[in-house]
């Protein structure tokens, strides 16, 4: 390796390390008498409502907020978590007046002793406050930003799969495509979790990938360097589209470094592409490392599938090629390799048919996501076009839900474990990593 690119790399570990370490005393900032008072003030919802059984989640940039009793004023500026009612529904962007008593969130602990630090996972968007009853209005002045015209146009691709698909088919429809986090209910979510499918429901690495080659293949007859700036600014876009969240920009950061390298002609490594995304990441967010499962998850998964499904692969002649069935089972058993020990340490559960289900309804989600978004897209166009798309996406959606169902009946779908030491996480990936990479150095001199 030349001199000058592990210069490189020590600097990028060396900035991505000193992030993460200062990042370890962060501490909320002091408000006052704001803090466990009623407040009011004015706002602009700063990214895509979520919207629950029980209502909104709005995140709001304050402009100005004070004491309702006394007239205080509160420092401006904040980021705070409100939770409202369902209705009216708010948007990216829009302006509102919140009223509500401001506290600190405090973490969740399950019933065998584990703990979400849900703090932390606030904290690294600089949201350190919430209010938890909130009453929310709208203003006037909205502005017009690109951010806002994309997420009126996913707000409205939900509403026609919501108009065509009810639910709980459209809930699904919205988390493949479009990342939508809406309500599929707590029974059908934990169904999910136990058929090790709840990568599905929000949109994960996996759909990622198929639109980046859904874009490639839709922009090859283009001259190659135009397809590749087109597919570039595509993605951004979706990313942008879909909420930006840590699964979501590390798919897009990789398959741009993939573009650039084509645009580039130089070779594309995609173990250093992973860890160069995730370095800039951290650089960027240095919280994620330790406060969002969602980045640790997506990073591992797809750790696991460069190093381990060609070699699974190469173990399973006996499966047929046809379809990409073989190529499928050994992606599904690498990332479940890999990510089972943090999953188990995190949430105590582990799939036992995750495999299974997993080989049985993935090869039908690129079609699935195909006829879902013909289904919304449509929907601006003619209802009735729509629904003919929505009977195939229907068709789909009734398939994955069934299996999602009745696989997690069974009595032995998943194993839950007592709570046990992180550092026990820490040894298997070590210990992995150090035999991975003994095999791979042992193997050309056999």
């Amino acid at each position: 390796m030349k001199k000058g690119v592990i210069v490189f790399w020590a600097i990028l570990i060396a900035l991505a390390g000193g992030r993460v370490i200062l990042s370890l005393n962060m501490k909320s900032p002091d408000i006052g008498k704001c803090l466990k008072s009623e407040v009011g003030g004015i706002g602009t919802v700063f990214a895509d409502p979520e919207i629950k059984e029980t209502g909104q989640s709005l995140v709001i940039k304050v402009e100005k907020i004070s004491v309702l009793s006394s007239g205080d004023t509160c420092p401006d500026g904040m980021t705070i978590k409100v939770k409202t009612k369902m209705y009216p529904r708010f948007s990216y962007g829009d302006r509102v007046n919140f009223t509500g008593k401001l506290n600190t969130p405090y973490n969740f602990k399950s019933d065998d002793g584990r703990s979400f630090d849900y703090k932390g996972y606030l904290a690294k968007d600089d949201i350190f406050f919430e209010i938890k009853s909130a009453d929310v209005s709208m203003l006037a002045g909205q502005g017009r930003s690109l951010s806002r015209i994309l997420f009126y146009l996913k707000k409205r691709f939900v509403q026609n799969l919501n108009r065509t698909l009810g639910e709980p088919y459209s809930a699904l429809a919205a988390g493949l495509v479009v990342g939508e986090k809406s309500a599929l209910g707590p029974q059908l979510l934990d169904d999910f979790r136990t058929v090790g499918l709840i990568h599905i429901v929000v949109l994960s690495g996996f759909n990622i990938t198929i639109v980046a080659d859904a874009l490639r293949r839709m922009l090859s007859p283009l001259p190659r360097v135009w397809g590749i700036y087109i597919g570039g600014v595509g993605m951004i876009l979706f990313g942008v589209l879909v909420g930006g969240g840590a699964t979501v920009v590390r798919s897009c950061f990789m398959a741009s470094l993939a573009l650039f390298a084509d645009l580039s002609r130089r070779d594309y490594s995609v173990i250093r592409a992973l860890i160069f995304a995730a370095l800039v990441m951290l650089i960027q967010n240095p919280s994620i490392l330790l406060h969002d499962p969602s980045f640790q998850l997506s990073f591992l998964a797809t750790l696991g599938l460069i190093l381990l499904a060609s070699p699974i692969e190469k173990h399973l002649g006996w499966i047929p090629d046809k379809f990409g069935m073989r190529g499928t089972v050994a992606s599904c058993f690498a990332t479940q390799i890999f990510v089972s020990p943090y999953i188990l340490y995190m949430m105590g559960q582990l799939s036992i048919i995750g495999v299974v289900v997993n080989i049985l309804v993935l090869p039908f989600i690129p079609l699935t996501m195909l006829a879902v978004f013909l289904t919304g897209s449509s929907g601006f166009v003619s209802y009735l076009v729509s629904q003919f798309f929505g009977w195939c996406s229907h068709i789909f959606l009734s398939y994955e839900i069934f299996m999602v169902q009745n696989f997690a009946r069974l009595p032995f779908a998943a194993v839950h474990v007592p709570l046990f030491s992180g550092w026990i996480v820490v040894a298997f990936y070590v210990i992995f990593m150090a035999v991975y990479f003994y095999l791979s150095k042992k193997q050309p001199s056999e």
